[in-house]
């Protein structure tokens, strides 16, 4: 165990992206943390697992804003490359219309991509050239805002950069809305509606923020870290580790000892007490909140449902990543969006990553709604993954049951169950409930004074590289030592 002077013993919990992170700037700013990690493999949701041979990263896939991930590893007098080795994909998207005979592939590098897409969708280019014009406009005015610090008062919106971002956009439309007043085409209109689920949101709402999404994937590339995503967070533990930072796995916390508004300590499940100075929750902040008796939100945001294959042989066509777009991938998107429903006629990713000689590990992910009443993901699950599979078939993509090494499914209810996202959303609360109805939550706790949070459901929001900016979000607010 560390030994600790009074006053920098800071304990996080979970060792997921966001509690790494956070561990790695408190340690620079004097602290000195330990990691608390329930199951026994770092890297929570990009942890990765083996399954027969095929190392697999069930969790996050799109890696970009590999800036973000430099800038800790500079800040802590250290060189990224000696971490990680980032290799930029090319084509970063490959995405098959239903109906078409072959694929659009989208090259790396803003001006391959745009020539492209010229000569796919010439219809678009105009709209595509003013898109991208505003949001070269709107990039900076984020990066030094919601990229920059967490956001804990209203008055922090009127931040004339802030404002000068907003500004590049008709607020009065919603997220489709401004879609469709700058694309026609049903390659673009599918590539871009489902980017605000990204965040939890949907193409009702007010969610030009979306757009930055595929601007970076755009204007910055589509990367893949040697040895799977899951090399990402074990970076960071390693980082960590030279730095001080304290690892423990197979600890799950049951309870925190509260004194006075604040935390004093918690306790394992194994009933052993840990003191500290302060806490840093890098577990899911809703369902942290239901342990502490809080009021939980009334609706979740979205999830995913995913399958993961390991066939054995080659499966062609495939590209690292493909989206496969149904001819009626409208009502797909309203049925989720409008209905909060599960598409019948999904879009379905495709993530193709390295796998044993002559097979392929085929991760497939759809975007659906977190566990509702309404329906039942029992019965829901086995219907998508044969729509998936009729689709795969249609493509030539198609594989039987004999050929397979093995297949996972996850669905909502996985995410609940295993890794504690509240009712199985990956974003927190409905759009409805985020905070003053636009963003995600604070990582201050209102109550607790030294406590604090990490993750996808707090400030700046979810995806690996916002996951890590809440870390040093987390760390910033810490006190004063």
């Amino acid at each position: 165990m560390l030994e600790v002077k009074s006053g920098r013993r800071l304990v996080v919990i979970g060792a997921g992206q966001g509690g790494l992170s956070a561990a790695v700037h408190a340690s620079l700013l004097g602290w000195e943390p330990l990691v608390l990690e329930q199951n026994e493999v770092i890297g929570g949701k990009a942890g990765g697992i083996e399954v027969q041979g095929y190392q697999l990263d069930p969790g996050p896939s799109i890696v970009i804003m590999t800036d973000i991930y430099r800038s800790v590893f500079q800040a802590a007098g250290r060189s990224l490359d000696d971490y990680l080795t980032f290799t930029r994909l090319d084509p970063f998207s490959r995405i098959w219309l239903e109906g078409q005979s072959s694929p659009i592939d989208l090259p790396s590098g803003r001006g391959a991509c745009l020539k492209e897409l010229k000569r796919a969708v010439p219809e678009d280019y105009d709209g595509l050239l003013r898109l991208l014009s505003k949001l070269d406009q709107a990039a900076e005015p984020i990066r030094k805002t919601i990229f920059s610090k967490p956001l804990h008062h209203p008055w922090q919106l009127a931040d004339p950069r802030l404002m000068a971002a907003a500004s590049k956009f008709n607020l009065r439309l919603t997220y489709k809305q401004l879609v469709e007043s700058f694309f026609s085409s049903r390659l673009l209109r599918a590539f871009f509606y489902g980017f605000p689920s990204y965040s939890g949101q949907s193409y009702h709402s007010k969610a030009a923020g979306a757009l930055m999404i595929p601007y970076y994937m755009i204007e910055g590339g589509v990367w893949w870290p040697e040895g799977g995503v899951a090399a990402i967070p074990r970076a960071f533990a390693r980082l960590g580790a030279e730095l001080g930072v304290e690892y423990r796995t197979g600890a799950k916390v049951c309870r925190l000892q509260v004194e006075k508004g604040r935390v004093a300590g918690v306790v394992l499940e194994s009933g052993e007490v840990i003191p500290c100075d302060a806490l840093i929750s890098n577990r899911d902040r809703l369902s942290f909140e239901k342990d502490l008796n809080r009021k939980e939100p009334s609706r979740p945001s979205s999830s995913y449902c995913t399958f993961h294959w390991g066939v054995k042989r080659i499966i062609p066509h495939l590209s690292h990543h493909t989206l496969l777009v149904p001819n009626d991938f409208a009502l797909g998107f309203e049925e989720l969006y409008g209905q909060n429903l599960p598409p019948a006629s999904p879009v379905i990713y495709l993530n193709s990553t390295p796998a044993p000689p002559g097979r392929t590990c085929l991760f497939a992910v759809l975007t659906v709604p977190a566990r509702e009443d309404h329906f039942d993901w029992h019965a829901a699950a086995p219907r998508l993954k044969e729509a998936v599979r009729r689709r795969l078939v249609e493509l030539g993509m198609g594989f039987d049951d004999t050929e397979l090494d093995f297949e996972r499914t996850q669905t909502p209810l996985t995410f609940e169950q295993r890794d504690g996202s509240w009712r199985g959303s990956l974003y927190g609360a409905a759009e409805s409930e985020r905070l003053w109805g636009m963003l995600p939550l604070k990582v201050k706790d209102d109550q607790i004074s030294n406590l604090f949070y990490a993750g996808g459901t707090v400030q700046p929001g979810a995806g690996l590289p916002m996951v890590t900016l809440s870390g040093r979000f987390a760390a910033g607010c810490l006190p004063k030592l």
